[in-house]
């Protein structure tokens, strides 16, 4: 899906990190601690049981609850908004 945005003779990379330790430091600061590009959402003790569902859905060891999520959920994503 995502490889047919691109022009045919584009280079492109995709990464996965399981930690913020296993960044460089640069990619680090471009894609977490640069105040330009971040987004902080502050949360609070009334939000922890949505933030409880959300992370065992997204991280949790039931793979098809992840992947009706990501299915269900593609279409939402702007792709202009990707760092791709």
């Amino acid at each position: 899906m995502l490889q047919s945005s691109f022009p045919p003779n584009a280079s492109y990379n995709i990464q996965r990190f399981k930690g913020l330790g296993e960044m460089m430091p640069a990619q680090l600061w471009e894609t977490t601690m640069n105040p330009e590009q971040r987004l902080l959402k502050r949360l609070g003790v009334e939000d922890a049981a949505e933030a409880n569902i959300v992370f065992s859905s997204l991280m949790g060891a039931r793979v098809d609850y992840r992947k009706e999520l990501i299915k269900n959920s593609a279409s939402m994503v702007n792709l202009d908004q990707l760092d791709i």
